[in-house]
């Protein structure tokens, strides 16, 4: 009992040293408490950090809101005009009630003596605003440190302290949308509907993260509204909001962003707009010309501290233009499927990708340990520029091979040997397919086998029912005014082995209407073709629809649009618009069923094709010039899609005659057996491709810049078998659309031509230095046809006047036998003789005779 007590006192003592002591403290300020600027004037800095661009100079008395610190350094957004920044926490404290009460009775002074407006005056204040609101949107805040501020002309730009130094090796990555997969950026269209956009920008997940800014580029229609504005979220939290000029015009608009915005993977970024031209909303609805365009080259920037033992970072924070290392001779087979694996992964992600031979160290490395160490030691290592790069910070991890090679003033990803390609997936997530929406297809499994299992509910025998939230379909219920959207791309790697799309069961709940309130109506497109369009019940209660979608129309990757639009037809064009929720139920789904035929007629059948697994064949020689291959074979990978398994990677001698009897991919200029159906060979020499008049459309042979893809049959199994041009360590810049055919021809472009080889009434292969018999009757067939008609007819005459007369002379002789037989009867009555003693062999002997 004594101990207790004891311990209860000494609890006690300890509870009341804590509380005096938090009695006595000064009060700190939390986020979103008001502070004030203690005395003096001080600056507003754009990053945490005094080598930061200094956006303002505030004067003592000045009062702010916090929204986070960091270390020594608040981020705070100004009380009088909303701009943000980072100050100093030793230049600010908590304020007062009293100086807050005294502060907002200033900001709202002039609001409350403001005289009441008339109409003209309210006129001239609107213009006024619009003024402001044009001015505001062309200020541009500074980015982030360590990146240089471009100056705007309504921001006052104070010099740096002489004093001032950097508090950190800071970095800077930039994420443009381009790089997202908004190759043109966002479009909102129209005058009467909201418009929002979302998309998601990576972040470190290991670096200490400083600050952001996100810059959006923008251009409107001119003589827009001046309640037009465009609004921005992060991470669901408004930012910032601004009036659009109306000038048509490139204006930029800064939102700068403390580390709390990038806790996560992600950082979420909404885009919304509100488009009006004018107060009457039947005006805008007729116009069609209405447009707000964010450009492509809008961006996040994020200042970080790297951490030199985070690969996962490194890797993320890779720049668009990313340079790969490969050693010097010829690759191993090992090597050069890390490599193919690395930059297919790369392409995924729209990085741009240049290969380079060591000692020119890239920003990735696939390379032996060996001869990489050998040069970190002799110090070898070159940059781009072919400047020394400096001593490696650290040696080679010996146990993965996956590291980091850090020296002076560069970091590289390095990949060694055993070559082991499954941690170059364990590095990359799917981030890119929420980043990208539904603008950009990418989907990558980062195990083979991911999609090998069956999928889905199994209703009638080969039928399985997917539903469109495990497909990526957002289901949630919409506020709708005039349209709404739901859409998402299907995989093909998201459905089950061997089946493929055949129709989808939409559960939709609309709107209850009143009598005279227009229809709402549905309109579902596969791969934007419209395939489905019906009207939409008023009771309430939930639709079912089956939309069916063609075979004609899909592709690997299938993208399916709902949309629904409410017709404003009556009613007052000056008031409210109609509010309504309209949603897709959960329990909406698609249904697939087993493939009809194995037997790939298109190249959007491959995809499915080879799930199963193929093998990849490839030319020995691109092991000494990898580039002649791996640029293209990553774009295939990425875009076709194609996942290679690497433990079936061959390399063959060209002389090899190939002859595969599972399904293959093959890449160079190998040759097929006589067995293997190929729409074009080019053992056969020149390639000509012809109209069926024998008119030539182009040489193929002659087009060094162009590769060849096409699907070919050997004896037991299909295929695809590519021949890359001479010139095939040029990047494809386009993704490749290969769907419809079978056969396709390729440039730095992308796809130029597809042609179907089963039509040869549209285009035939014609090769002139390997012609035989069949050739050419190819060639000649028109003047062999009509020479075959001639013998033909020639020979019909013939058997018809041979028959004529054959008919004639059977006439003939019918007459002078019934002749005879008359005059035979004849006399047999005259003479009373009878008929039976007259031999018919000797009375007919001497009319055979005569004849």
């Amino acid at each position: 009992m004594r101990s207790y007590l004891d311990g209860s006192r000494a609890a006690l003592r300890v509870l009341l040293c804590v509380s005096l002591f938090l009695f006595v403290q000064p009060a700190f300020a939390d986020i979103g408490d008001r502070l004030e600027v203690t005395e003096g004037t001080t600056s507003l800095y754009a990053g945490p950090s005094s080598a930061a661009s200094r956006l303002m100079a505030i004067n003592a008395g000045e009062q702010m809101v916090e929204m986070e610190r960091q270390g020594a350094w608040v981020f705070v957004s100004l009380k009088r005009s909303g701009d943000q920044g980072w100050i100093l926490a030793s230049q600010v404290r908590k304020a007062t009630q009293s100086n807050v009460r005294a502060a907002s009775a200033v900001a709202e002074a002039p609001r409350i003596n403001l005289p009441v407006a008339q109409p003209a005056a309210k006129k001239e204040l609107k213009k006024e605003s619009a003024k402001k609101a044009s001015r505001q949107a062309r200020v541009v805040e500074p980015e982030v440190l360590p990146v240089a501020m471009e100056q705007a002309s309504s921001v006052k730009i104070l010099p740096p302290p002489v004093n001032a130094q950097p508090e950190g090796a800071f970095a800077t990555h930039k994420v443009s949308l381009e790089d997202l997969g908004f190759r043109k950026g966002i479009m909102f269209e129209g005058a009467t509907v909201s418009h929002a956009a979302t998309f998601f920008f990576p972040a470190p997940l290991d670096s200490r993260i400083t600050n952001g800014t996100l810059r959006l580029m923008f251009r409107a229609s001119p003589d827009l509204h001046e309640f037009a504005n465009i609004r921005i979220s992060i991470n669901d939290t408004p930012q910032k909001q601004v009036l659009l000029p109306g000038d048509g015009g490139m204006h930029e608009v800064d939102v700068l962003l403390g580390p709390s915005a990038f806790h996560g993977k992600l950082v979420k970024v909404t885009v919304s707009a509100v488009l009006p031209m004018s107060d009457d909303r039947c005006f805008d609805d007729r116009l069609s010309n209405i447009f707000l365009h964010i450009m492509p080259e809008s961006s996040m920037a994020i200042s970080y501290q790297p951490l030199a033992e985070s690969i996962r970072d490194a890797w993320r924070l890779l720049p668009h233009k990313v340079t790969i290392s490969l050693s010097e001779g010829v690759l191993s087979n090992e090597q050069f499927a890390s490599t193919l694996a690395v930059m297919s992964i790369l392409a995924d992600e729209g990085k741009k990708v240049e290969i380079v031979r060591l000692p020119v160290m890239g920003d990735i490395v696939v390379a032996p340990k060996a001869a990489l160490e050998g040069m970190m030691a002799n110090g070898s290592l070159r940059d781009d520029k072919g400047e020394p790069i400096g001593p490696a910070g650290k040696p080679l991890d010996q146990v993965s091979n996956l590291a980091l090679a850090t020296f002076a003033n560069r970091t590289s990803v390095v990949v060694t040997d055993p070559f082991d390609v499954q941690p170059m997936y364990l590095l990359d997530d799917n981030w890119k397919m929420l980043g990208a929406g539904d603008h950009y297809r990418v989907y990558r499994p980062d195990n083979l086998r991911a999609h090998g299992g069956l999928l889905g509910t199994e209703g009638e025998a080969g039928f399985y029912s997917l539903p469109l939230t495990t497909l990526g379909m957002n289901v949630d219920a919409r506020y709708i005014t005039r349209e709404v959207s739901w859409q998402t791309v299907i995989s093909p790697y998201a459905l089950p082995l061997g089946t493929e799309p055949d129709f989808l069961n939409l559960e939709i709940v609309a709107p209850v209407r009143w009598k005279d309130d227009p229809d709402y109506e549905l309109y579902v497109f596969l791969n934007d073709i419209l395939v489905k369009s019906a009207r939409l019940a008023d009771n309430g209660m939930k639709q079912h629809f089956t939309v069916g979608l063609p075979s004609e129309y899909q592709k690997q990757f299938n993208e399916i649009r709902v949309v629904i639009q409410h017709d404003i037809e009556t009613g007052d064009c000056h008031g409210v618009m109609p509010h309504d929720y309209v949603q897709i139920t959960p329990d909406s789904n698609l249904v697939v069923k087993k493939e009809s035929t194995l037997a790939p007629a298109k190249f959007s059948d491959l995809s499915r094709y080879f799930q199963t697994g193929f093998d990849t064949y490839l030319d020995k020689n691109y092991l000494s010039h990898p580039d002649k291959a791996l640029h293209l074979l990553a774009r295939l990978a990425a875009d076709f899609p194609l996942v290679i398994d690497h433990n079936r990677l061959h390399f063959v001698d060209s002389t090899e005659r190939l002859s595969p009897e599972v399904p293959f991919v093959a890449v160079g200029s190998l040759g097929m057996a006589d067995d293997v159906e190929a729409p074009v060979r080019f053992d056969r020499g020149h390639v000509r491709i012809q109209s069926p008049k024998g008119e030539s459309y182009f040489d193929v042979s002659e087009l060094s810049k162009v590769t060849v893809a096409e699907i070919v049959k050997a004896p037991f199994a299909y295929g695809l078998w590519v021949t890359p041009s001479d010139n095939a360590d040029e990047e494809v810049r386009d993704r490749l659309e290969l769907t419809t055919d079978n056969v396709a021809f390729i440039d730095s472009l992308g796809v130029i031509k597809t042609l179907d080889s089963s039509e040869p009434s549209l285009a035939q292969v014609y090769y002139p230095d390997a012609e035989d018999w069949f050739d050419v009757l190819g060639k000649y067939r028109f003047w062999l046809m009509a020479l075959l008609w001639f013998l033909l007819t020639m020979v019909i005459v013939y058997i018809y006047r041979v028959a004529q007369t054959n008919k004639r002379a059977r006439m003939e002789d019918e007459t002078f036998y019934r002749e005879e037989e008359v005059r035979v009867h004849g006399d047999a009555a005259a003479h009373m003789v009878s008929i039976d003693d007259i031999a018919p062999t000797d009375s007919l002997d001497h009319l055979d005779q005569k004849r």
